[in-house]
């Protein structure tokens, strides 16, 4: 299909009636959108609705079966999945990053091998052409932002904050986490006219998150993003794809917008239902009785009449407006302990350092007190779980200070990483040693968590994210807590999960301590961001947003204390003559008082 021009707007991306059916039945079908120069589409729906699935159809990783995907002619592609992890290659991290350069780098290569033959001692009329294809592609080369390749990958790798020791290692030598920002980075720098994003906030501090939200937001072409983080998809997107039941449906908006717009068609069609359940029940009452009417007076008026409201009730029926499906909602809720120390921890020159010397955590105070709210908040590796770990008594490395929890703190801790104590433990048989609740009382708890029948007997090593924070969730529920404390606990997670998490939160009165880079989960919660640099820690009232404002105001006022130290040339020179007249007038002023 031809990529056409919409007025004087180049469409990019054009998917039509798509469909994808794995031989289980449809995942999705008649899916379809089109993407302008400038345009971001973000795709939600639950886990397993075919988001991902979808990103590779677009990508040409899945074959298409039916409908259509046309990407306008010559427009470069570049997609980032969540598998980056896996990928194995055995070059230097620098030279992954250059296969974003496919051809500058075969340029790159004919030109080294151009100069090694002039130096070669070649003369002649071969010197000749070998010097001219050399300065022809070298100006290729130039026009083509050759020369411009470190800086380019410098600039994504400053602004995603990789460490630089990391360009000459091996891939195969980097954590996941690493990988996959490497990933991202060389799709980045494809400088793509579309780019693919499969949860590409994953791994990433809000730093880092912010720098690709304006990196995303200057970029020219067109972005389809997959993201369960909502107050990217807030910032980033102008359209919303809603997968969901297998079909999708195209919002023009942002996620708050969607989510305004779908609970008002979900308002209008089922008062639709309603009201055509209504008629329908009205029509038969009336069928009913001209039928009995009919058969009663042997009338064939009234028989015929009641003939004639049964083929109106098989229309509206064969027409009939579905009922909407609802959310379903689990109930879920803390079980407090309801007395609590005031003081919940109290820490006092707090001091953790690694076996080099390098302080984590450097002379810390810090003041929890119950009922609060408080969000942690830093970069990656500043301190926070180290702070947590501290608090817990799980910290690995040397301690020094003092860390004070109130005797009456009863805590209830949901880790970053979620691991079993024998991973081929069944959900069901950890849960009950765990909790000591009988099988029945297990598996009706478990299935408030939607582990149901067979679910309750996969084996804890099978678990997704999502999974292991619902059963750890579970978990926590049966003790009895005033405290919680969580670590990244919407990471890797899908939306519907993390509001099981934030129904639980909205209805808990004790005290609250995260560590999250989940910006609206900490502007919902939080009524006290604690920041976390350079071993130090700044209290901020507020959430998010009232924390961004705080530091704003900092800069600003920096800024203009920056400013007023500036002294121009011009200046200086005012200054001078303002002091030599000064000095004048008071040795005038003193002759004066001596005459």
């Amino acid at each position: 299909m031809e990529i056409f021009l919409r007025g004087e707007i180049m469409i990019i991306l054009d998917v039509n009636k798509l469909d994808k059916d794995f031989g289980y039945g449809k995942l999705f079908e008649d899916v379809s959108f089109s993407l302008n120069e400038g345009e971001s589409i973000s795709i939600v729906g639950p886990n397993g609705c075919g988001k991902s699935t979808l990103l590779k159809l677009i990508a040409g990783l899945e074959r298409v079966e039916g409908g259509q995907v046309s990407i306008k002619k010559g427009a470069k592609v570049a997609y980032l999945d969540q598998t980056g992890s896996s990928i194995r290659d055995d070059r230097p991290v620098y030279e992954v990053l250059k296969d974003a350069f496919v051809d500058l780098k075969e340029m790159e290569q004919e030109l080294n091998y151009l100069q090694g033959k002039m130096e070669s001692g070649i003369d002649g009329e071969e010197y000749n052409k070998v010097l001219e294809r050399f300065c022809n592609l070298t100006e290729r080369f130039s026009m083509a932002g050759g020369y411009d390749m470190e800086n380019n990958i410098n600039t994504v790798v400053d602004g995603l904050k990789i460490n630089k020791n990391l360009l000459n290692q091996s891939y195969n030598d980097l954590s996941g986490g690493e990988k996959t920002l490497v990933q991202l980075a060389k799709a980045l720098l494809i400088k793509p006219d579309l780019i693919l994003l499969d949860e590409p906030t994953n791994h990433l501090d809000i730093d880092r998150i912010e720098w690709l939200e304006s990196y995303i937001k200057s970029f020219k072409g067109a972005s389809v993003i997959v993201s369960h983080d909502r107050y990217f998809l807030d910032r980033m997107s102008n359209k919303i794809l809603d997968l969901d039941n297998g079909s999708g449906k195209v919002y023009s908006t942002n996620y708050t917008g969607f989510l305004e717009e779908k609970q008002r068609d979900f308002e209008k069609q089922m008062a639709n239902y309603k009201d055509q359940q209504a008629l329908i029940k009205k029509l038969e009452a009336e069928k009913k009785y001209f039928a009995e009417r009919g058969m009663a007076t042997n009338s064939s008026t009234l028989t015929a009449r009641a003939h004639t409201l049964q083929t109106k009730i098989d229309r509206l029926k064969a027409m009939a407006v579905a009922r909407p499906k609802e959310q379903k909602k689990l109930n879920v809720g803390f079980n407090e302990e309801r007395k609590s120390s005031k003081k919940v921890i109290t820490a006092e020159g707090l001091t953790v350092a690694t076996p080099d010397g390098r302080k984590i955590l450097d002379d810390i105070d810090l003041e929890v007190c119950a009922g609060e709210r408080v969000a942690f908040i830093g970069s990656n590796g500043s301190g926070k779980s180290t702070f947590i770990k501290s608090i817990l008594g799980e910290q690995e490395l040397p301690v020094k200070g003092d860390v004070t929890i109130g005797p009456s703190v009863k805590v209830g801790y949901l880790p970053q990483i979620i691991n079993f104590p024998n991973d081929e433990q069944q959900v069901l048989d950890y849960f009950r040693g765990e909790t000591g609740v009988s099988e029945q009382k297990a598996r009706q708890i478990l299935a408030g968590f939607e582990f149901y029948k067979e679910d309750v007997t996969k084996r804890v090593k099978n678990l997704s994210g999502g999974e292991r924070m619902k059963v750890k969730l579970a978990e926590l529920l049966q003790q009895k807590i005033n405290t919680l404390i969580f670590d990244e606990p919407t990471n890797h997670i899908d939306i519907p999960t993390k509001e099981v998490l934030e129904d639980a939160i909205e209805d808990f009165d004790g005290t609250l301590i995260f560590v999250s880079h989940d910006r609206y989960f900490i502007n919902k919660f939080a009524d006290k961001t604690v920041e976390f640099k350079d071993g130090k820690v700044t209290t901020y009232l507020g959430n998010y947003e009232d924390y961004k404002r705080s530091k704003e105001k900092e800069k600003n006022k920096q800024d203009s204390f920056s400013e007023r130290l500036k002294v121009t040339p011009n200046q200086m020179a005012k200054q001078k003559n303002n002091v030599s007249n000064n000095k004048k007038k008071r040795q005038s002023r003193d002759d004066d008082w001596e005459r």
